[in-house]
């Protein structure tokens, strides 16, 4: 079998997943509908679709974007997703900037209902911009593209 790079087959994978979500035929404007298509999604497409969308949401515009965009929606898996990869750090900022978004502790489809099209309030915004600083600070010390791809790796052994 090839060696393929940790990076090339993060891409294969996400290519994948936006394929099979983009030929799925269901109302975006649903969460439950676009929440199934995602479960859909083979254990490593689901893993790279998620956690790439995490990083590039949070990275352009923090985590405000990431729950304006509605993929808070996915937060519960995607803070098991970095647990699974050894991104404990960045699961950590997940999980504390779900405490923000979600103070009540809703769990499961009442938390999915209320964070898909959530409106965060100025002191939530707030609180989630110290969440963006950590999760910026991270960069160095735990690469997700290195630890997502040998977790990879290990699974296509």
């Amino acid at each position: 079998m090839e060696e393929i790079s940790n990076r090339a087959l993060i891409a294969r994978l996400f290519s994948s997943a936006n394929e099979q979500l983009e030929a799925a035929d269901f109302d975006i404007e649903s969460w439950s509908e676009w929440y199934q298509v995602v479960q859909g999604l083979t254990g490593a497409e689901k893993m790279v679709y998620v956690i790439v969308k995490l990083n590039q949401t949070v990275t352009n515009g923090g985590f405000s974007e990431f729950y304006e965009s509605s993929f808070g929606v996915f937060a519960p898996e995607i803070v098991h997703a970095l647990n699974e990869i050894k991104a404990v750090a960045s699961a950590e900022i997940v999980s504390n900037s779900m405490l923000v978004v979600n103070p009540t502790g809703l769990l499961d489809d009442a938390y999915k209902g209320s964070i898909f099209k959530v409106e965060l309030s100025g002191p939530q915004r707030a609180q989630l911009m110290s969440q963006d600083i950590g999760y910026d600070q991270l960069h160095d010390v735990e690469n997700l593209e290195d630890l997502l791809g040998a977790f990879l790796q290990e699974m296509i052994k």
